[in-house]
C-alpha cells in the first residue's frame, strides 16, 4: 500500500521546520493521528452506539459528527434520511456508512482516501491559523479532494419539459434527492401548486424555482437570463437546513472570523492585496503612480550633477562631466528607490485600512441572523 504524496510532502515540510515552530508541531500531531490504527465510530441520529470488539480504535461520536478525530462513521438508520442528514453525509470529510444495524464483521473502507481528505482539511485549517506559512501549507494540500458522486436532482412542474443539467443525475419519483428544480408554467405558480412546493422544500431542503416562490416557501429563484443548472449548482453549495442559532457560539465564531481576517490582511504582501480585495467584494485599487517619484528623482539627479560637475570643473571638462554624471546617477537612483518604496508602503497602508473597514461577509451574516432571532 503506497503512501499518498500529500502525506510525504507534509512530513517533509514538518521535518524541515525550525524547532518550536507552532505550525510544524501541529502538523506533526495531525500526521501522528492519521498514521495510526483506523478510527471508527457508530451512532444514530439520537446518540452514540458502542462498537463490537473490532481491531480498530473506537471513537464515541454523536450526530452530526463534527469531530475530525474519526475516519469512518457507521450511521444506524433503517429508513429514509432527511435532507439535512444527506447533506451532512455528502460534506464529509469522514467516510459515512449508512446501515440499518451494526454489521457482524468490520466493513471495508477506503482508509487512504478518507485520511487524505482529512489531511487536506487539516492543512487548510492550519493555513487559516498560521497565515505566515499559509501559502506553503495550501500548496501541500493541493486542490480540494471531493467525492465523485453526482448530485441527484428531481425536476417537477406541470410541464417541466426536457431540462439539461450537466454533471447531475435527474431522478423521478424519488423524494430522497439533493435538490429539486421546480419548472413553473408561463403564468407562474398558482395556489394549487403551493402544497407541492412546500413538500419539495421540506423533503429535499434545497428548492430551485424558475419563478418567484410563495413567501412561506424557502428556496432559490433562477435569475433572468441565468441557466437553471447554474442556479442548481449554487443551491447545492448551500446547507440543506440551517442549524438552530446558538448566540454564544455564533458570536465567538464571528469574532474568530474577524481576527483571522485581520491576520490574513496583515500578513498579505503587495501582490496579494488585489486578490483579498476581490474576495471582500471590492474593486482592487490601482497601484501607486510613480510619476511624482520619477520627477523628484530626475530633479535631484540634475541638481546633483550640476552642483558636483561645477565643483569639479576646475580639474577639466572630462573630470567635471564624469563627476556630475556619477553624482546624478547616485542621487537620482537613491531617490527613485526610496521614493518607490515609500509610495508602495503608503499604498499598502491605505489598501489595508480599506479592507479592514469592510466587515467580513461570513461574520456579518452570523451577526445578522442573531439579530433576527433576538
Amino acid at each position: 500500500m503506497d503512501t499518498p504524496d500529500m502525506f510525504i510532502r507534509a512530513a517533509d515540510w514538518a521535518h524541515a521546520r525550525d524547532f518550536g515552530c507552532p505550525a510544524g508541531l501541529a502538523l506533526r500531531r495531525v500526521l501522528l493521528e492519521l498514521t495510526g490504527p483506523p478510527r471508527l465510530g457508530a451512532c444514530t441520529l439520537d446518540g452514540p452506539v458502542p462498537l463490537p470488539d473490532w481491531p480498530v480504535r473506537a471513537v464515541t461520536v454523536r450526530w452530526p459528527v463534527t469531530t475530525t478525530a474519526v475516519d469512518v462513521v457507521l450511521l444506524l438508520h433503517p429508513g429514509p434520511l432527511p435532507a439535512a442528514v444527506r447533506a451532512r453525509l455528502a460534506a464529509g470529510p469522514q467516510h459515512f456508512l449508512v446501515v440499518p444495524a451494526l454489521p457482524a464483521e468490520l466493513p471495508e473502507v477506503p482508509l487512504l482516501d478518507v485520511r487524505t481528505r482529512l489531511l487536506a482539511g487539516e492543512l487548510h485549517a492550519l493555513a487559516a491559523r498560521h497565515p505566515s506559512v499559509a501559502r506553503e501549507l495550501l500548496a501541500i494540500a493541493g486542490r480540494p479532494v471531493v467525492a465523485g458522486t453526482r448530485p441527484r436532482v428531481a425536476v417537477i412542474g406541470p410541464d417541466p419539459g426536457d431540462v439539461d443539467l450537466p454533471g447531475m443525475e435527474i431522478v423521478a419519483a424519488d423524494p430522497h434527492v439533493d435538490a429539486v428544480l421546480a419548472v413553473a408554467p408561463a403564468g407562474g405558480w398558482t395556489t394549487a401548486d403551493h402544497p407541492t412546493l412546500r413538500d419539495a422544500a421540506h423533503r429535499a431542503g434545497r428548492l430551485v424555482s424558475t419563478a418567484p416562490l410563495p413567501a412561506d416557501v424557502p428556496g432559490t429563484v433562477v435569475r433572468p437570463g441565468q441557466p437553471p443548472v447554474d442556479a442548481v449548482r449554487h443551491a447545492l453549495t448551500l446547507p440543506a437546513a440551517l442549524p438552530p442559532p446558538r448566540p454564544g457560539a455564533w458570536l465567538r465564531a464571528a469574532e474568530q472570523l474577524e481576527r483571522r481576517r485581520r491576520l490574513l490582511i496583515d500578513a498579505a504582501s503587495h501582490a496579494e492585496l488585489p486578490a483579498l480585495a476581490r474576495r471582500h467584494g471590492l474593486v482592487p485599487a490601482r497601484p501607486p503612480a510613480m510619476w511624482e517619484v520619477l520627477a523628484q528623482a530626475l530633479f535631484l539627479a540634475a541638481a546633483a550633477a550640476l552642483t558636483l560637475g561645477r565643483a569639479a570643473w576646475f580639474l577639466g571638462p572630462v573630470p567635471g562631466l564624469l563627476a556630475g554624471t556619477v553624482a546624478g546617477l547616485v542621487a537620482g537612483g537613491l531617490r527613485w528607490r526610496t521614493g518607490r518604496r515609500e509610495a508602495r508602503r503608503a499604498w499598502l497602508r491605505q489598501e489595508t485600512a480599506r479592507l479592514l473597514r469592510t466587515p467580513p461577509a461570513e461574520a456579518t451574516w452570523l451577526r445578522r441572523q442573531l439579530a433576527k432571532e433576538t
